[in-house]
């Protein structure tokens, strides 16, 4: 049986095992569950990252078209969808010129990547050497992307880079909030620590748990908050209107990442905090990272990690498309991220980094359900993705607080008792709030995309501001 047999196997029908294996390095420290990060590939790649940041346009350009005419050429020899799709449009890798040549090949998006999963695999790697990582599936569509050892190490070291530009070493002591962790302690309790890593569950936002939560992290003295912008700002909200008295001496900085990061958020963390917000622009797909310049809030989107496009649409607004640099095991190229920009400029005049400068990013909003007593929790399915096999989507909308519609748009194979599986998945994803919330199932049978391209998992018209107390 040939690499890519064996993947769409393994993708198809070995669930329960790639679910006990991510489970299994989730409960290592966070270094080791980015590919034991800190191994030759990292040093190397955060050393060019340094270097090469004083480059001037032109010498980023030619290196850009140096690694998309890598990239493309063993696109077509060794990846079985762009094999078909350079044959079809007659592209030729070997002639790649010019940073404008990709032009000729079309655009790729998710539902392409879903439907067509196991053509997107490089046949030239054994099966061994991938790492399986997981979109949210924010859009209604979730993907496995399949990296490598290689890969998540460059990954790590562009974040460590960025990160260290409000000082940041992979030595900080940092609290990490998440919405699901593993508990590997005797305690069984939503909370871990690994030498220098404090990791919360914000699945566990009940007054109770934020008490225990604002006590764990005073005795632990972090040097900088991480997680979601609505995770954070929901527990600041919390420590604003807590009658405890709350001071952390040895807090350097917020890092959000993720979501788009609203300024009222921002507000609030800095309001109780008193520190800097950092916000880091990164995608499970890897085709596009960057984040906040160290003088202003401008975002840099770093030209080594990957080649970005800009797919105007209206507004003055355009569409991030990508093809990232990095991950050559499944390689995505031209890829529309649905996420959306404005007021592009080649050059930050604050840092003088010659890379492209955005104002602002607008995409992927806090996924988030208001619960019966209107607590906000945030969603992030961890899930048997098999669920998803006979639906095109399916979305959480909600108009009132601890009552959700469950949208599904069914494909033809579709049977009742599916809607069953995938609600009992997302209820227990989302663990003990899922109590709080009353599920109704509605089957549809048009998708309804939203005009710039993007289509949300959760649908919110609930305005999160009024369940914060603190404002």
């Amino acid at each position: 049986m040939g690499t890519l047999e064996v993947i769409k196997k393994f993708i198809e029908s070995n669930w329960i095992i790639e679910k006990a294996a991510r489970e299994l390095i989730e409960r290592l420290p966070l270094k080791f569950r980015y590919g034991i990060s800190y191994g030759p590939t990292f040093r190397h790649w955060l050393g060019f990252l340094k270097e090469s940041e004083k480059w001037d346009r032109d010498r980023l350009a030619r290196y850009q078209i140096e690694q998309l005419r890598d990239l493309l050429i063993h696109a077509g020899k060794n990846v079985p969808y762009y094999k078909t799709i350079f044959e079809e449009y007659g592209f030729k890798p070997e002639r790649f010129q010019s940073l404008d040549d990709i032009k000729i090949l079309p655009y790729l998006d998710r539902m392409t990547i879903h439907e067509k999963k196991e053509q997107f695999i490089a046949g030239n790697m054994p099966g061994r050497a991938f790492i399986p990582t997981y979109t949210s599936g924010t859009s209604g569509i979730p993907l496995v992307i399949y990296a490598t050892k290689e890969t998540e190490e460059k990954h790590w070291a562009t974040i460590v880079d960025l990160w260290g530009r409000i000082g940041y070493t992979p030595k900080s002591k940092v609290v990490f909030f998440v919405a699901n962790i593993r508990r590997g302690n005797r305690e069984n309790l939503p909370w871990n620590k690994y030498s220098n890593t404090l990791v919360l569950s914000s699945n566990y936002f009940v007054n109770e748990w934020m008490d225990r939560y604002m006590e764990i992290i005073d005795t632990f003295k972090p040097e900088y908050l991480i997680g979601f912008p609505h995770t954070i700002a929901v527990f600041c909200s919390y420590m604003g209107k807590s009658k405890r008295k709350f001071i952390l001496d040895s807090l350097k900085g917020v890092i959000v990442y993720a979501e788009n990061v609203y300024e009222w958020q921002m507000e609030i963390i800095k309001e109780v905090l008193g520190v800097r917000v950092f916000s880091d622009y990164g995608m499970v797909e890897k085709v596009i990272h960057g984040g906040a310049c160290e003088h202003s809030t401008t975002f840099h989107l770093y030209p080594q990690y990957g080649f970005t496009e800009y797919l105007h649409l209206h507004d003055a607004m355009c569409e991030l498309v990508g093809t990232g640099f990095i991950n050559y095991a499944m390689p995505l190229i031209r890829y529309k991220t649905g996420d959306l920009c404005a007021e592009i400029r080649g050059t930050c005049a604050e840092c003088g980094r010659n890379y492209d400068t955005i104002t602002r990013i607008e995409g992927r909003m806090g996924d988030f359900l208001i619960t019966s007593d209107e607590n906000i929790v945030s969603v992030y399915l961890d899930i048997d993705f098999s669920v998803f096999e006979r639906i095109k989507r399916f979305q959480l909308y909600q108009d009132l607080p601890g009552k959700v519609a469950l949208r599904i748009w069914p494909e033809d194979s579709f049977h009742i008792d599916d809607t069953q599986r995938i609600l009992h998945e997302i209820k227990r994803s989302l663990g003990s709030n899922a109590s709080k919330i009353t599920f109704d199932i509605v089957l549809l049978d048009d998708v309804d995309v939203q005009p710039a391209g993007k289509f949300r998992m959760v649908e919110q018209q609930l305005n999160i501001r009024s369940f914060l107390k603190f404002l």
